[in-house]
């Protein structure tokens, strides 16, 4: 392979090469969209923080100054409702569910400057100064609004956009409301925002979602409701305190409000490098954003990335209703941090939906990450120590080994928002060292300085590899660097001249996984508890059966549908004691006709010393929300049989429903039943 020298890597390759970052300040500043804290956060939030700290880093490890920031949009009438069902107030509502958000992004390593929370003082003071100003240019007006409104979208809808009566997106039911608003004349910048997108074709990235707004923007804008009178949750006009600042011209304006406080950075950072967001919020971003910008007269963004959708294996949209979510702490506790970031990074590509499966991961856990990357960290930390006695001096840049045309591929493919082919090439790389490794057989030399010069040539490599591998796999990298004895650092610090290495042998990077295994009729080999659907339900009618003494006929409603579902508890409980009961419900039994009545479905419930009979009990949880382990991703197939479930030891430990010793848990905590320890359930 051909060498070449260390100053080619800087002649070759500029170190600061980012065409879509603030070139006169020298800085980069990436945002993601901000989540709603309704509920828990889910597997979307975890892949667009990854992405998104992926870009972060690797300008950083550039030597760019790079500014991150993520947060929380906590106002509205959604939270301002789930506080009151919860009894607390909408401010105690949202610093509980900003816990969770922030213990989530900080077990993913996402390497955010900044947390904005809407809630927070800066930001009212920011949302509100822009309001002004848009105010002062004349672009506000009152007037009432109408439409047909959907609560979870926090959006009206014209009735072409309906399916149905319904919401096209949460197909919920919509509220016909009509009340007084503050108007923006969002139709007043519709050309302006069009020529700027056609005249900045890095504006909207991929170009697919580009053409999508383009082609919207040929019809006329209605001007568009920016307060709220129904509900007081929110940041105050200060002209018109009776009204609430609409969800959009808050939530946008804390990409510049995070900025002015608590330190004013404004002038280094805006206008932002990189708005990261989902496609289903393309529109304010491109549209509402720019309108409001242009109107408050900031620069607008130089960049809008798009990610696409999380689905599951079969192409849905992951759903709770639909059951077929994977909790991102499951995949966490089950694998590692570095494992789904590395996962989400090299198999999602950028722009487009992708398809989470876990056998998919199980794969690459095993060929890419196991075997093309640990084992030739463990066999290069082997040879060294076996070989040179575990210390070893290189030249203080790449030998042999083809870096210099992988850096620069690894960092274009940054500037062009591919992290998937940044992925690729390192991997690429990571073949081409162990090729290298087998070629040279240095486990045969004799010649001791040979076995230096190839081994030192390898170590080269393995800190090229450390280093772009930071930014993917953050803990992996500084485990390697700890392992081959240098530190992960700027990429300038790849060519800081001779070296001398210690080795220290350290722990697989990817151990082998063990894990109990169950064979499905299709042959599939999975986590026996994986193939269990078990949802919430309600007993919404009970009668005797008339054809079996033990036998309750029930009807049991799970939020989404009603069953009907046969239970032997005749002996064990009275129908009024059963009437109105939550329960737990193995919703993917096959069904079966019990003495000329369906069954689909079973109610969970265990045996107490006594000879009586205990149900599960779900606690609050709401109806059709489904009940998980941590550490395992459920992949339920449709028409198990009891013989399925039996192989699955629920127990209970403590009054709690355990698997393998950890409890079985619904959004609202652990699934409960009072019975002794060590009972079965059935």
């Amino acid at each position: 392979m051909k060498s070449f020298e260390a100053d080619q890597i800087h002649a070759e390759y500029p170190i600061v090469h980012n065409v879509g970052m603030n070139s006169a300040q020298g800085t980069f500043y990436i945002t993601t969209a901000i989540d709603y804290p309704n509920n828990v956060p889910h597997m979307g939030h975890a892949y667009e923080k990854v992405v998104a700290d992926f870009y972060a880093r690797g300008n950083r490890l550039r030597g760019v100054r790079t500014r991150f920031l993520i947060g929380l949009d906590e106002h509205g009438q959604k939270i301002q409702e789930a506080a009151q069902r919860d009894g607390i107030s909408p401010q105690a509502f949202v610093d509980e569910k900003a816990a969770k958000f922030r213990d989530l992004y900080d077990r993913l390593e996402v390497s955010y400057d900044d947390f904005i929370r809407t809630s927070e003082p800066r930001h009212h003071a920011f949302a509100t100064d822009i309001y002004s100003r848009i105010r002062a240019n004349g672009d506000i007006y009152k007037g009432f609004y109408e439409g047909d409104y959907c609560v979870s979208c926090e959006k009206a809808y014209t009735k072409s956009e309906l399916v149905g009566s319904k919401c096209p997106v949460h197909g919920n039911p919509t509220t016909l409301i009509r009340e007084e608003s503050y108007f923006f004349r969002l139709g007043k910048y519709r050309d302006a925002v069009r020529s700027h997108i056609e005249t900045h074709p890095e504006f909207i990235y991929p170009a697919e979602r580009r053409n999508e707004i383009l082609s919207r923007l040929s019809e006329d804008l209605l001007d568009l409701s920016i307060s709220r009178s129904t509900f007081m949750w929110g940041i105050p006009l200060p002209d018109d305190p009776t009204h609430v600042l609409y969800v959009w011209i808050d939530a946008l304006s804390n990409y510049i409000s995070a900025l002015k406080q608590p330190t004013d950075v404004f002038e280094a950072f805006w206008p932002a490098d990189c708005h990261v967001i989902g496609k289903d919020i393309i529109w304010f971003h491109t549209v509402i954003w720019p309108a409001m910008l242009f109107s408050a007269n900031y620069a607008l963004p130089r960049q809008v990335y798009v990610h696409g959708f999380m689905l599951d294996k079969d192409g849905r949209k992951m759903s709770k209703h639909v059951g077929n979510v994977v909790d991102p702490l499951d995949v966490l506790n089950e694998f590692s941090v570095d494992v789904l970031r590395y996962y989400f990074l090299r198999t999602f590509s950028s722009g487009l939906d992708g398809k989470f499966a876990l056998e998919d991961l199980e794969e690459r856990y095993q060929s890419e990450l196991a075997n093309d990357l640990g084992n030739l960290v463990m066999r290069i930390a082997k040879l060294v120590q076996s070989r040179l006695g575990g210390t070893i001096r290189t030249s203080g840049h790449p030998a042999d080994l083809a870096a210099q045309a992988t850096l620069r591929e690894y960092f274009d493919f940054v500037d062009t928002r591919e992290h998937h082919r940044s992925v690729e090439a390192l991997w690429s790389y990571i073949r081409k060292t162990n090729a290298y490794l087998n070629d040279k057989q240095p486990w045969k030399l004799s010649d001791g300085e040979a076995l230096q010069n190839v081994l030192a040539a390898v170590l080269e490599a393995m800190r090229v590899i450390a280093h772009l591998a930071f930014p993917i796999l953050p803990a992996t990298a500084r485990a390697i660097g700890a392992s081959l004895g240098f530190e992960i650092g700027p990429i300038e610090t790849l060519n800081n001249g001779p070296a001398t290495y210690k080795v220290a042998l350290g722990k697989p990077l990817f151990p082998r996984r063990e894990k109990p295994t169950l064979t499905v009729a299709s042959g599939e080999s999975r986590d026996p508890f994986s193939i269990l659907e078990l949802r919430v339900g309600r007993i919404e009618e009970v009668r005797e059966h008339p054809n079996a003494d033990t036998l309750f006929a029930m009807t049991v409603d799970l939020g989404f549908e009603k069953r009907s579902i046969c239970a032997g508890l005749r002996a064990h409980l009275k129908a009024e004691d059963l009437l109105g009961t939550r329960v737990v419900v193995l919703t993917n039994l096959r069904p079966a006709q019990l003495r000329g009545i369906e069954s689909a479905g079973m109610i969970l419930a265990t045996d107490k010393e006594d000879g009586t009979v205990a149900l599960v009990d779900p606690g609050n949880a709401r109806l059709g929300d489904v009940a998980t382990v941590e550490g395992i991703s459920g992949t339920p197939k449709m028409n198990i049989s009891k013989r399925d479930f039996e192989q699955v030891p629920l127990e209970i430990q403590a009054t709690k429903v355990t698997y393998a010793g950890k409890p079985l848990r619904t959004e609202t905590g652990p699934i409960s039943c009072e019975a002794p320890d060590g009972a079965r359930v059935r």
